[in-house]
């Protein structure tokens, strides 16, 4: 997941909402998630409903990989997380800075979802 505040403006992959693609995955699967901030901002990363298990910084290994509610991805920095699908349902995948993820007229920018089937 390649994280940018550029000048197409607060994205994830390239994109921001409503074009960003959900992650999908079956109940009890895990995936792998890398974080890449390649803006000059601090995206602190939130999924709702699902700890993320934080294994890996900047490409090495944590001796002590734990969960988070929340991965503080500073400019530069490129965080490995696990994720388990163990609760079914559509969950929000967003930066926690506000205005990188919403603004008046609604959710835009570092917003994307994950489905757990």
């Amino acid at each position: 997941m390649v994280l940018n505040d550029g000048p197409l403006g607060f994205t994830i992959n390239g994109k921001g909402f409503p074009a960003t693609a959900p992650f999908s995955l079956g109940r009890g699967e895990t995936i792998r998630i890398r974080y890449m901030n390649e803006g000059l901002l601090i995206h602190p990363m939130h999924l709702h409903g699902i700890p993320q298990k934080v294994v890996a910084k900047d490409g090495h290994r944590l001796p002590q990989p734990y969960l988070a509610d929340t991965v503080l991805v500073g400019p530069g920095e490129r965080y490995d997380v696990i994720v388990e699908g163990s609760e079914p349902g559509v969950w929000a995948f967003h930066c926690h800075v506000l205005n990188h993820a919403e603004s008046p007229n609604g959710m835009f920018g570092m917003v994307t979802a994950m489905i757990v089937e």
